[in-house]
């Protein structure tokens, strides 16, 4: 005889959730919902708890009555069992993200959701209102009865999810001590998936912190927000070292990408308007169909008066981090956390960020 397995399968789901916070993780922007906001957002923990349980319940097994609490007796295909499937994987899923929908180890186990079903006008509860509203939105998917509708709003509750993370605090734990390879290894890791230029902007602004602290050589580093165009900011780089007299020394033009011509060329264009001779591009390389065009204006600019360089993360981060030691290396793994807070990063970053000292 075959084994009645209980549904929903909890790894059939935890595949499915990650698969679609992965989805949202990567979007630049996608559609809410602003019910399952409030849901997400409210101050009880069953209930943020209760919307995405019940709703990748009835993603993962169609068939189950997503307004349905407990299992109970008889053998209705539509009941099934979500406290327990809520600790199966919303629980450990959670404890892996921050904790943010709270620290809760049975979400459950309160009065509001110990019945068989979701009520409509449930009696004697606090936040009654958002009870309410909670029953309606999952009385919807169970009246439309649509995978493709279930998996929008689950979407949706996962991208509210994902807004909470920039509320969240991350606690960037530095290890005492590192040596030079194990800094290179740990930004090399930390700058092998894509992020749109966030993290590269964020750790070589902190290089430069950490550089113009150990050097002397600057007084200050400006940095802009990874969308803003340098003509709104009237920067003459991604990142600029100021000195005493709060003069521009330096401008840092920062790629995950080998340079073109066209980089160069625009970037000569914003350091003459204002007078600035030294400008660096922090990229891993030139690009190879363009590389004498671009070895010959880096020339030929050379000798109209500005100084054009280009040096990679990695270069920069073995030459500039043995000289200032193994405190300035400390210093600088602080200052990315900073980079990261202040700048409000995507949270999937300052996350990993967090997971890549932790693994130190």
């Amino acid at each position: 005889m075959a084994e009645n397995k209980t549904s929903p399968d909890a790894d059939l789901a935890r595949e499915l959730l990650d698969e679609l916070w992965g989805i949202v993780t990567q979007e630049e922007s996608g559609q809410t919902d602003p019910d399952i906001a409030k849901l997400v957002g409210s101050s009880y923990v069953a209930i943020r708890y209760c919307l995405p349980t019940q709703l990748l319940g009835k993603l993962t097994d169609p068939k189950l009555d997503c307004l349905c609490l407990q299992k109970g007796s008889g053998d209705s295909d539509s009941k099934w069992d979500p406290r327990g499937f809520s600790k199966k994987v919303l629980v450990p899923w959670v404890a892996e993200n921050q904790a943010v929908l709270g620290a809760s180890p049975d979400p459950y186990v309160g009065n509001p959701l110990r019945k068989a079903r979701l009520e409509e006008n449930p009696q004697n509860v606090e936040g009654q209102d958002e009870w309410v509203l909670l029953y309606h939105v999952l009385d919807e998917i169970e009246q439309r009865n649509s995978q493709e509708y279930t998996r929008l709003c689950m979407l949706q509750t996962l991208r509210s999810i994902h807004g909470k993370f920039a509320e969240l605090v991350f606690e960037y734990i530095v290890p005492e001590r590192i040596s030079i390879e194990q800094t290179e290894k740990l930004i090399e890791e930390f700058l092998s998936e894509g992020s749109g230029g966030d993290r590269g902007l964020s750790v070589a602004a902190a290089l430069f912190e950490t550089f113009g602290k150990y050097f002397g050589i600057y007084k200050e580093v400006k940095r802009h927000a990874i969308n803003a165009a340098d003509q709104a900011t009237g920067m003459a780089g991604d990142i600029e070292c100021i000195g005493g007299e709060g003069e521009r020394r330096l401008a840092i033009e920062v790629k995950e990408r080998n340079v073109t011509l066209a980089d160069v060329r625009s970037a000569v264009r914003k350091a003459r308007k204002v007078s600035l001779r030294e400008v660096l591009f922090n990229a891993p390389g030139a690009n190879p169909s363009e590389k004498e065009e671009i070895n010959d204006l880096f020339a030929r600019t050379w000798a109209s008066g500005t100084n054009l360089y280009r040096l990679s993360i990695d270069e920069l981060v073995r030459v500039g981090l043995s000289l200032t030691g193994e405190s300035g290396r400390i210093d600088f793994l602080e200052n990315v956390g900073k980079q990261l807070d202040e700048y409000g990063t995507q949270p999937s970053n300052r996350k990993r960020w967090k997971e890549l000292l932790e693994g130190m």
